[in-house]
């Protein structure tokens, strides 16, 4: 990929026209136009300007390199730097999903070691509620309006850099089924345990505050190890991933909101 395709691929990954590149740039909607169309290229401090602009190096903007794309759509380019960006942006709020789930489950631990006092074992069931709830709302918060659109087009790739996030993902991937899989069988094991005692299977005791505790922990390690894994095959994987039904009803729509 050439500078004129990728600055083509980056405008429209931030969602900007060739005059409102002209702008930030402070030059005119033409010199965009012959840039993108290999006519030329622009100054230095308009490269140094691109990359702030962009949150890609230099290098990436200057460098042609082979690239990968994953469908046979037009696709949108991802840099090294913004992958990278939406793999952190997605460790942070995979970690508020799993913590909000976790204090959902915790709040199963007032009601039993409260049962005699009915006034605290809903005040502590409340609290850890409404923590959950404020982690989750945090979460949202959190996840950056920038990289959603990764998840919402076909991405075309640096072909070193695929194959680099492909290897790395290979390794993380060992630690997040490593995380997942025991974190599959508490939820499993306190979900059925759950189950037998509201069916009189199994009596309520103090012990089950143990229960609760296991469950939310099982939670919070699967929802966060999950959450990772797909976001590293969204990268990774992308041609797969793109085919996906609601990945392609979520583009009918935009598509038809767009033309609105």
């Amino acid at each position: 990929m050439n500078f004129g395709e990728k600055l083509v691929q980056l405008r429209k990954g931030k969602g900007m026209s060739q005059e409102d590149l002209a702008v930030l740039l402070k030059t005119t909607r033409q010199a965009v136009s012959k840039w993108e169309n290999n006519q030329g290229y622009p100054e230095t401090d308009k490269i140094l300007l691109l990359s702030h602009i962009f949150e890609v190096s230099t290098d990436v903007l200057l460098k042609e390199e082979k690239t990968v794309q994953r469908t046979e759509d037009e696709g949108l380019y991802v840099s090294r730097e913004m992958a990278n960006g939406f793999l952190d942006n997605e460790r942070k709020v995979s970690r508020y999903l799993g913590l909000g789930f976790l204090c959902a489950a915790w709040a199963g631990i007032p009601y039993v070691l409260f049962e005699a006092d009915p006034p605290k074992r809903w005040l502590g069931i409340a609290i850890f509620g409404i923590l959950g709830i404020c982690v989750w709302v945090i979460g949202m918060f959190s996840d950056q309006e920038q990289y959603k659109k990764l998840r919402e087009e076909p991405l075309i790739f640096d072909y070193a850099f695929l194959k680099e996030i492909s290897a790395e993902y290979a390794i993380r991937k060992k630690k997040y089924r490593i995380i997942a899989l025991p974190s599959t069988i508490l939820f499993i094991l306190g979900l059925l345990i759950l189950i037998f005692t509201g069916q009189n299977v199994i009596p309520w005791s103090i012990y089950h505050i143990f229960i609760f505790l296991v469950w939310g922990v099982g939670l919070f390690g699967f929802v966060s190890s999950a959450a990772m894994m797909e976001a590293y095959e969204l990268l990774t994987e992308n041609e797969q991933f793109s085919k996906r039904f609601l990945f392609q009803l979520k583009r009918k729509i935009k598509a038809k909101l767009d033309l609105r």
